[in-house]
């Protein structure tokens, strides 16, 4: 038994819509304000910024490695912590 669906539509015109989409968009991004851009980082994301390169290099060589090990537990643990100090 053959099913048709005669509302289907054919694979060119995605691409067509594709094209006219990044055509816009390359349009959007060449529109630009100042040309001054601003980035707050947050205290968090500075307490996070790492103070020690050697260990930061530790680290991604046990990851890399496949030597590095988290707890699930101890993952879980500090999430709640952190949602429950908030």
């Amino acid at each position: 038994m053959r099913i048709d669906d005669l509302n289907r539509t054919p694979l060119t015109q995605g691409t067509e819509k594709t094209d006219q989409a990044a055509e816009k968009r390359a349009l959007e991004k060449t529109v630009t304000g100042d040309g001054t851009d601003q980035v707050d980082v947050s205290q968090l994301a500075q307490a996070l910024a790492t103070r020690d390169p050697a260990r930061l290099e530790e680290l991604r060589q046990a990851v890399q490695s496949g030597k590095y090990e988290v707890s699930a537990e101890a993952v879980a643990k500090s999430i709640l912590n952190t949602h429950i100090q908030e």
